[in-house]
């Protein structure tokens, strides 16, 4: 039996089952929600053959630690309840009306006063973000577009993966079905997938017989079930990516026929691996002896007889630093020379179904307000873009500070704990106006003007589309209804947007009376409601696609080839040499840590990393005592009296400075420092101390802010030149807290 809320969605109302697709981590995994006589949510369930929560069809559904603290999410007491607006200097709540005229009245008078082109938007994390972009950018005519994630997340690793043709998230999805051998590479996908098809279908290609290997400087748990763990020090992969080239070339296992007639630079490329051989990885690049002149020939010619049904999954842990951008060349560089891409066992360019345009179902013109604007965040003369013209998200706090950006919104976005921490804590109070969705208070919606809270995914309608998945050659269409009502006084971020519409005459341009009619339009052109998708247990699968697509549509970079050398962006390459102090060349290349990211120094000799975890999903679940409790579980350190999170150290690193597990430490860099729990363990190698998971401390969303927020370490100018990439390797020291290192 469904009846209406108080927002205009429908939910169920007895005892019974409803549907929801987990957004904790942002993938959609779908759920089976048990309904108590009251309509609140008891249990909830993995969908069995769903895209996202299974390996496939006919395979089991489940939900991950994560997906199961949805429950806890709903009810959290920790939640912001009701809209609030700044008052007398203070944040008071209030009605939904007030609170939209509010930020409507807010809205023109920063116009007036100040211009659009001095407003901020960034894009969040949130279900609803599309639609918010559309309205503050395209409707108030905002310019300025803070991305997400790249500026945070893989920067450094997407952008030379674009410009080589392999396209910025390819490098994550192997056709796991068919893949011989699989290299799992900085990344950690049987802890921190991409929904739970992922780790299901890496553990069946193990089970299988591929060859699967990890190579990350932490034994993670990928590590952990992976055929052998390559624990490399951290920034090193580059010199070991051009050492595996080496002996591919050497052994004539490249593929001569796809370079031939797919691929440019191939003989820069060879030239430059020549006397890069596994012996100069092991005896010149790293320091100590962990991998071995044979380990590196084993993998390379393993990886290179497999081929094409080879692959990588990579991400996060090749993007994160400045000098990764070349690493990053040369790890994508391998698939090229063995002709792995889009071929059955290889890297796999997944496609996918795509929503309608709900304005275009209803013939409604979106006015795009901020054409002809220009963003000061991408204005490279203005001195604050990266190299490429991107946004640099460690730029915004001088932006505020001088007077270049005035206002600001926030959608389930938090810039505190992911970057220059010190710098936004000291700039996000010097705003003029800034509103806020989220669910959960922060440092940053603690400053906000205006708040609005956000129902959680078992309160709202969801819907989504796309391709990476369980289905390797069809893409799915994934949804459902409202399982429960919203609590306290809480809206969807449609709703939201829709309100603040109304509020400041827009209202005829979104006719929507809830976030389900909205959803049903987006799913028109696909000739589906929420209803049809809640029949066939939340998902779809549409259309079908086979491999070598570059063949007809060309390789990522906009060209018929793949690009081993880059010598087309020759002038960004010469910014970079010139930001380095030595030549960066086209061509993948070699260059030792601290060229373009953060170096060591006898001050501060450990490198840090930080990490997520099962539990814990960006910075968004610190406010939920059972995922902490998990996590405090996983790390042995459970009857401490300490819910934050943990630096690891190795008993190398530990020892001399008479740290032990359960102790509180300072972790510090020339920029700053931050207090936590050590865990002494020999997961990982010497010289690095892995902060996990980060979004804890200072700014983060964890009521006590306990823990340490990592990212008070990060300078404002600690960020890679070219990407904008936060730089998130950076020398530091660690010493027990209240005394001497």
């Amino acid at each position: 039996t469904l009846s209406p809320d108080t927002s205009g969605d429908t939910v169920a109302s007895t005892a019974g089952t409803a549907y929801g697709n987990c957004w904790m981590c942002h993938k959609l995994c779908g759920m089976e929600v048990s309904l108590n006589g009251d309509g609140r949510a008891q249990e909830i369930h993995g969908i069995d053959g769903h895209p996202r929560g299974s390996a496939g069809e006919g395979r089991k559904g489940t939900l991950c630690s994560k997906g199961l603290s949805q429950l806890e999410k709903a009810y959290s007491p920790q939640r912001i309840k009701r809209p609030h607006v700044r008052k007398d200097g203070e944040l008071q709540p209030v009605e939904w009306e007030e609170a939209f005229q509010y930020a409507a009245d807010q809205f023109e008078q920063f116009e007036d006063e100040h211009g659009m082109e001095k407003f901020i938007n960034w894009e969040g994390w949130g279900a609803s973000r599309e639609l918010v972009n559309i309205f503050i950018e395209e409707f108030l005519g905002v310019p300025n577009h803070m991305p997400h994630p790249t500026p945070t997340c893989f920067g450094s690793m997407a952008v030379p993966g674009t410009l080589m043709g392999l396209g910025w998230g390819n490098i994550r999805w192997a056709d796991y079905p068919d893949t011989e051998y699989l290299l799992i590479w900085g990344r950690d996908p049987l802890e921190t997938f991409s929904g739970q098809w992922e780790a299901k279908q890496i553990l069946d290609a193990r089970d299988r017989g591929a060859t699967v290997v990890t190579i990350d400087p932490v034994l993670s748990e990928s590590a952990k079930q992976s055929d052998r763990w390559l624990p490399i020090e951290p920034r090193k992969d580059g010199a070991l990516a051009l050492a595996m080239a080496n002996v591919i070339i050497e052994e004539g296992l490249h593929d001569e026929e796809f370079i031939e007639e797919y691929t440019y630079g191939f003989e820069a490329y060879r030239e430059a691996v020549a006397d890069k051989t596994p012996e100069w990885f092991a005896e010149e690049v790293q320091d100590g002896d962990a991998i071995s002149a044979e380990d590196v020939r084993e993998i390379a010619i393993g990886f290179g007889e497999a081929a094409p049904a080879a692959a990588m999954n990579s991400w996060t842990g090749l993007g994160q630093s400045p000098d990764f951008f070349k690493g990053a060349q040369n790890v994508v560089a391998l698939l090229g020379l063995v002709g792995a891409i889009d071929r059955p066992g290889g890297q796999r360019w997944l496609g996918g179904a795509t929503l309608g345009n709900a304005f275009e179902e209803r013939d409604i013109e979106v006015p795009h307000n901020a054409d002809g604007k220009s963003s000061i965040l991408t204005d490279k003369e203005a001195g604050y873009a990266a190299m490429t013209g991107k946004p640099v998200q460690n730029n915004v706090p001088e932006m505020i500070r001088n007077g270049d950006i005035r206002g600001m919104s926030l959608y389930y976005r938090n810039p505190i704990p992911s970057g220059a921490a010190s710098e936004w804590l000291d700039a996000i109070d010097q705003l003029d106006f800034f509103v806020t969705i989220d669910a959960f208070w922060s440092e940053a919606s603690r400053n906000a003007d205006v708040v609005f809270p956000e129902a959680t995914q078992l309160e709202k309608p969801m819907v989504g589309a796309g391709g990476h998945g369980a289905y390797q050659n069809q893409g799915w269409i994934t949804g459902s209804k409202a399982a429960i009502e919203p609590q306290w006084d809480t809206r969807s971020g449609v709703e939201i947007v829709i309100g603040l519409a109304e509020a400041m005459g827009y209202g005829e341009q979104f006719p929507w009376d809830s976030k389900e009619e909205y959803v049903n339009d987006q799913l028109a052109k696909h000739d589906l409601t929420l209803d049809d998708l809640e029949d066939e247990d939340t998902y779809v699968l549409k259309g079908e696609y086979g491999y070598e697509k570059w063949k007809k549509a060309g390789f990522a970079n906009g060209s018929e080839k793949f690009w081993f050398d880059l010598d087309k962006k020759a002038k960004l390459f010469e910014g970079l040499s010139k930001k380095a102090g030595t030549e960066i060349a086209t061509e993948p290349q070699w260059i030792e840590p601290g060229t373009l990211g953060a170096s060591l120094t006898d001050e501060y000799p450990l490198e840090m990393i930080d990490a997520r975890t099962v539990f814990i999903s960006q910075s968004g679940d610190q406010a939920l005592e059972n995922p902490l409790e998990q996590l405090a579980e996983r790390m042995n350190l459970e009857d401490e009296d300490y819910r934050g999170n943990y630096v690891l150290l190795n008993p190398v690193d530990a020892d001399p400075r008479e740290v032990e597990s359960g102790d509180m430490v300072t972790i510090e860099s020339e920029s700053g420092e931050t207090e936590l729990m050590a865990k002494v363990t020999e997961r990982i190698v010497p010289g690095t101390a892995s902060v996990e998971p980060y979004g804890f401390g200072e700014g983060s969303i964890h009521r006590d802010e306990e823990g340490g927020n990592n990212m008070k370490l990060n300078a404002p100018d600690q960020y890679d030149p070219a990407t904008g990439q936060i730089d998130r390797h950076l020398g530091i020291e660690v010493r027990q807290s209240g005394g001497e290192a």
